[in-house]
């Protein structure tokens, strides 16, 4: 036995060297064919959810956004309009290489097509092609996108075969959620997993006769050579793409250590792309979210060293969904560029800059604090203040900021950007153009979010109140309207403010059930009032998703029919940034208003945007001077702007009210100045029903300044 092992040991250096080389190149090229197979089997994986999610990203724009905003119902899309749209989409998903495409809308437990991309064939067999058809097997997580309104991938297999898919969601302007979806056979990616698998062997295969070719002439010279050969090999193997060989003459070792050196150049810049692809915002060049994390961990590192602090700022492009909305996204990714380039302005040599999602950026500062914070902070409102010069475009931008400090409100990156968000949420909420965090507020928030959730409650079960506040004319003194405002009495916390709960209403949607609510009060008053002989109209605030909202207006009518009330009694009171939002929507909710028999004020007015021509246009009765005018009136050019706004309603036959006089002195200029109505603490604070009518009566309806 010992015999015939001696016999299979190389007896030669030179065989040996051969060998090892042998050995050591069979190693290192299955390392690198199976990190070849592995990033190819990743860039496929990636490229083909990059082509759903762009497959899935571009349907809005082939289906256009009349079609997805119509409201969905039986019928209210002809069949031959239907099945040109699936083919349509089919097409598409054939020129940009998916299986099928579709929007999904949801009708309870139920999904059903709004739109579905079919062949010829599949549309003759039945199996789609018709218009809100439901979806019989629908996989779990197309439900996960509806319920939490993020993208999901999924693969799964329903009685069409087996998909891997992109669940994208939209919500509609009624709060409704459209999901785009784009599929791709498994089969399909299997195919293109096969050829990277094939090609990464193929790779490997040439890589390794390279090899054995270098190797036979290799073992003819000295052991040295080979044995750099085989330690940089070894080196790539495991992850070290530097590793380079030394290269002397031009003999078969030096041109094979410079294919080698060749080979680990190439594999190491397409690591570094990867890397980079990782890392870096596509858009921008500007380090991405997971680069952001990582860049702060290292500067929280090094503060810690030298007992040092960090700022993390988060800066939210105000409005920005409008230039995407009115200008088209081309404009929007443009405009994003351009912020980015301004931003890089503010930098520091030590600081760093990222994109941290659509339109928020993050600029993370070593060394600086809330006592050095002011520079950097005048530099960042400087570089925004100015319009951005965008397709022939002039865009106004804005931004919300809010800060938080490395060690004071977290020790980790994940808690100084979640803290530093929500400060610039804070900012944002409260129109304040910068925000440090503050916990308190935080908490503030959480208590905000539990009173939303109770406000379905406080409804259902009578804990809302509405209070009136009188408005006196200011020429005879008779009071003959009142403004109601909802208060809450909740039964643990008391009383609760109107800001508390009114603006986070209007930002999650729940506003249109408590301005129902108070629609619905305030006709049933105003009918009680007028069986008791009181002529009084009664103005209710219209929040601007209220007048954004289609339907609002069917409902208000149906209000009126079912509570009986005289449309004539009532005044509907609308921001001006209401009106300004949407305007030609706005103007035809307010014509129809208008035909109804409301009277309509523009609330808050001189705090928006409008234009006179626009203005002019307005089916409206009445202006109401914002009440940050009227505490400027013992300035002179709060008393020139209260007057221009009071000989502009009178130019468009409007009545004017200033609202929030509190003291004789405001009460005698607007009275000076030609107001029709006066409405503040001086004459009544708001008040309950019942303590509004004695207060009424005490006074027979009737208020003048007290000598």
């Amino acid at each position: 036995m010992q015999r015939q092992l001696v016999r299979l040991m190389p007896h030669t250096a030179r065989t040996k060297i051969l060998l090892v080389f042998m050995l050591v190149n069979l190693a290192a090229t299955i390392a690198y064919a199976a990190y070849a197979w592995n990033m190819q089997a990743r860039s496929v994986r990636e490229t083909v959810d990059a082509r759903l999610n762009t497959a899935a990203a571009a349907l809005p724009k082939i289906i256009g956004y009349e079609y997805l905003r119509a409201l969905p119902q039986s019928g209210s899309v002809p069949e031959e309009r239907y099945l040109a749209m699936s083919r349509l989409l089919h097409d598409y998903a054939n020129k940009v290489g998916v299986r099928y495409l579709y929007v999904f809308i949801r009708d309870g437990d139920t999904v059903r097509y709004l739109a579905d991309g079919a062949s010829e064939e599949e549309i003759r067999a039945g199996n789609y092609g018709r218009y809100l058809s439901a979806y019989t097997d629908p996989p779990a997580a197309l439900f996960e996108a509806f319920n939490e309104r993020e993208a999901r991938f999924a693969e799964y297999r329903d009685r069409w075969g087996q998909f891997r898919s992109v669940f994208v969601p939209m919500q509609r302007e009624d709060g409704s959620t459209l999901i785009f979806g784009a599929d791709i056979d498994l089969d399909q990616l299997q195919v293109e997993l096969d050829k990277a698998l094939l090609h990464a062997l193929g790779i490997g295969m040439l890589t390794f006769l390279a090899g054995l070719i270098g190797s036979l002439l290799l073992a003819r010279l000295l052991a040295a050579p080979i044995a750099q050969l085989a330690s940089a090999a070894e080196r790539v193997a495991m992850g070290d793409y530097k590793a380079r060989v030394p290269i002397r003459g031009n003999d078969e070792v030096a041109r094979l250590g410079r294919a080698f050196n060749l080979m680990s150049g190439a594999i190491a810049e397409r690591e570094q792309e990867i890397t980079r692809l990782a890392y870096i915002d596509p858009l921008t060049e500007l380090p991405n979210r997971v680069r952001l994390a990582e860049l702060i961990s290292e500067e929280i590192h090094n503060a810690q060293q030298g007992e040092d602090s960090v700022a993390v700022i988060m800066v939210d492009i105000d409005r920005f969904k409008y230039i995407n909305d009115y200008l088209g996204y081309s404009v929007g990714d443009a405009a994003l560029k351009s912020i980015a380039q301004r931003l890089r302005q503010v930098q520091r040599e030590s600081d760093h800059l990222g994109r941290f999602s659509g339109d928020e950026f993050v600029l993370v500062l070593p060394g600086v604090n809330r006592g050095n914070l002011e520079p950097v902070l005048r530099r960042l409102h400087s570089v925004l203040e100015n319009p951005l010069a965008i397709a022939g475009q002039s865009i106004d931008v804005a931004g919300s900021t809010g800060a938080a400090f490395f060690p004071e409100h977290g020790t980790s990156a994940h808690m100084l950007l979640r803290q530093a968000e929500s400060a610039m949420y804070m900012a944002k909420r409260t129109l304040a153009n910068f925000m440090v965090y503050d916990a308190h507020q935080e908490e503030n928030r959480k208590s905000q979010l539990s009173l939303l959730g109770e406000l379905k409650t406080a409804i259902e079960q009578h804990q809302l109140v509405a209070f009136y506040q009188p408005k006196v004319n200011l020429q005879d003194g008779y009071i003959n309207s009142v403004e109601a405002l909802v208060r809450w009495q909740h039964p643990e916390r008391g009383w609760v403010p109107p800001n508390q709960f009114i603006p986070f209403a209007e930002q999650t949607g729940k506003i249109r059930s408590l301005t129902l609510w108070m629609l619905r009060e305030c006709m049933q008053q105003s009918l009680r009032w007028n069986a008791a002989g009181r002529q009084l109209r009664v103005s209710v605030n219209v929040s601007v998703s209220d007048m954004e909202d289609p339907g609002f207006v069917s409902l208000v009518e149906c209000l009126l029919n079912e509570t009986g009330a005289n449309a004539q009694d009532l005044c509907l009171e609308i921001t001006e940034s209401a009106v300004m939002g949407e305007p030609e929507r706005v103007m035809a909710a307010l014509r129809r208003l208008r035909e109804l028999g409301f009277k309509l004020s523009i609330d808050d007015f001189g705090t928006g945007y409008s234009s006179l021509a626009y203005l002019s246009r307005l089916p409206v009765n009445q202006l109401k001077i914002d009440r940050s005018f009227i505490l400027r009136l013992h300035e002179a050019e709060g008393i020139q702007i209260a007057r221009a706004i009071v000989q502009l309603g009178h130019i468009l036959k409007l009545e004017v009210v200033a609202e929030g006089v509190e003291s004789a002195e405001a009460w005698q200029t607007v009275s000076s100045l030609g107001c029709d109505s006066v409405q503040g603490y001086l004459v009544a604070r708001p008040m309950p029903q019942a303590e509004f009518d004695a207060w009424f009566s005490a006074c027979n309806g009737r208020w003048s300044l007290p000598a």
